[in-house]
């Protein structure tokens, strides 16, 4: 089942941007709402048309008084909620510019929404409706590309799922196909016009098949989505017939599998590094029983590339020596130390909530340049703004494995989920708790600062799976439970 997120955020800025993240998720007629900072049980069920004791039955709320930041809340009878509604406050430093791309509709849409006489001006404090796109609903697919079964079978066709932000051309790219072909491949009668969660058609691209068959002792293997993606995370699920071990590389790495209690069911996560070119690449894999006899199974498995956009940065003199690649790379150094174990308790379940209620101001895996060097490095985590003293939340249960000063990243804090998934809190002012502490979703963990290689105020979230930086929000917006 396709999973679609609709994004109803609303949260002061302090600068003009345009990436929502937060809010509703939509899977067919049942909503999630991920709980803001701020909201109250009231004002939920007020957004829903529902009732306290609505939201209390559905979600077996013994206090409806005590809910948590991250909290993911049920929203029954979606049908019979209201489909127009959402009400944003325009805050400081914000544009009508900014605020379309953060719901992700026209400017138009907005001014026509609003009877706003001109688009140039709008008032702090000021309500606006948010429309709803006027030909599609807008929503946010997690998976980029159908998750499809692994067998001897050919499988001629790829499913891409349109991301928010993502372009016809930029999709094309990725996958090495021309704009019009994926024109002709989709009937699209206007190229420009295409909205996030809407699925294509990859014209050409055939996803590599297994090289063997599957042996007896593996009952079926998944991989999802089917074609990796630099930057991201991928699963491979596999169930044997029997209480099995499985080890093995992949891009020159060792394979890490998380086990079910039964011993049957296996799931590999994979992060793909930034900067991975394109192309095949295989998956070697050892299945082994209890007696210590073991099988090899060979996969090729397609990475295409993540289409990244760039920014540059400019910091302050005072901080221009943490450009020195030397400290860059004696700081990535301890960090690897630190996210290359593998924990095997899990202590994640669902979707992660969000570090900070707050918008995005620099999404992960953009190539960045600082003050006008050449676009060599990349953005390893996803920015949050916020004011020195806003709240860093646990997005999701874990360890404190590490509390701390660095160069780069400044105050950090890193908490382990188990099966080789770390999280990553920096440039903190204030720092809440202490390695070996276990946290829970919705916990203040720390404050936003600056401290740093910071051009001010934000929160620098990174996730690390297996030793590699990969985006964070994939895991806001996925579930990757077993």
């Amino acid at each position: 089942m396709i999973r679609k997120i609709l994004v109803v955020i609303t949260v002061a800025l302090w600068c003009a941007i345009g990436s929502p993240l937060a809010g509703q998720e939509t899977e067919t007629d049942v909503t999630i709402h991920v709980v803001q900072r701020g909201e109250t049980l009231f004002r939920i069920a007020l957004r829903y048309g529902l009732t306290i004791d609505d939201l209390s039955r559905a979600n077996g709320l013994s206090n409806p008084n005590n809910i948590q930041v991250g909290q993911r809340l049920l929203i029954p009878n979606l049908e019979e909620a209201p489909q127009e509604g959402i009400i944003h406050t325009v805050e400081s430093g914000e544009t009508l510019q900014s605020i379309a791309a953060q719901y992700g509709v026209a400017i138009e849409q907005l001014v026509s929404a609003n009877n706003l006489p001109s688009m140039d001006r709008i008032n702090v404090g000021q309500l606006l409706s948010i429309p709803q796109p006027e030909s599609v609903p807008l929503s946010t697919q997690t998976p980029t590309a159908v998750p499809t079964q692994v067998s001897s079978e050919n499988v001629s066709t790829i499913i891409h799922a349109v991301q928010p932000g993502e372009t016809l051309f930029r999709i094309a790219t990725r996958y090495g196909v021309t704009v019009n072909e994926m024109v002709a491949a989709n009937d699209l009668s206007d190229p420009t016009l295409i909205y996030a969660g809407q699925q294509l058609i990859i014209p050409g691209f055939t996803p590599p098949q297994l090289t063997v068959d599957l042996p007896s002792q593996i009952t079926s293997l998944n991989i999802i989505p089917q074609v990796l993606v630099e930057g991201q995370t991928g699963i491979i699920r596999i169930t044997t017939a029997l209480p099995m071990t499985l080890d093995g590389t992949f891009l020159e790495r060792p394979i890490r599998s998380g086990v079910s209690q039964d011993g049957l069911q296996h799931q590999i996560l994979v992060g793909i590094p930034i900067f991975t070119e394109p192309g095949l690449y295989p998956l070697r894999l050892r299945v082994q029983d209890t007696v210590g006899q073991s099988t090899n199974l060979d996969l090729n498995i397609q990475i295409v590339g993540g289409g990244y956009g760039r920014e540059a940065i400019t910091l302050s003199a005072d901080r221009l020596a943490l450009l020195d690649t030397t400290v860059e790379e004696s700081e990535l150094t301890s960090m690897r130390n630190i996210m290359s174990a593998f924990s095997p308790q899990r202590y994640w379940a669902e979707p992660m909530g969000l570090p900070a209620a707050a918008p995005v101001i620099s999404p992960f895996g953009r190539r960045r340049s600082f003050n006008g060097s050449p676009f060599d490095r990349f953005h390893s985590g996803t920015d949050f703004a916020g004011g020195p003293g806003t709240s860093i939340i646990a997005p999701t249960p874990g360890v404190v494995v590490f509390v701390g000063m660095l160069d780069v990243r400044g105050r950090v804090t890193i908490i382990d989920h188990g099966w080789g998934v770390f999280t990553v809190y920096c440039h903190q002012t204030d720092q809440f708790v202490a390695i070996g502490d276990t946290v829970t979703t919705g916990q203040v963990i720390g404050t936003v600062g600056s401290t740093g290689r910071a051009s001010g105020p934000h929160l620098h979230w990174e996730l690390w799976l297996n030793g590699v930086q990969v985006d964070p929000m994939q895991w806001v917006r996925q579930s990757f439970a077993p």
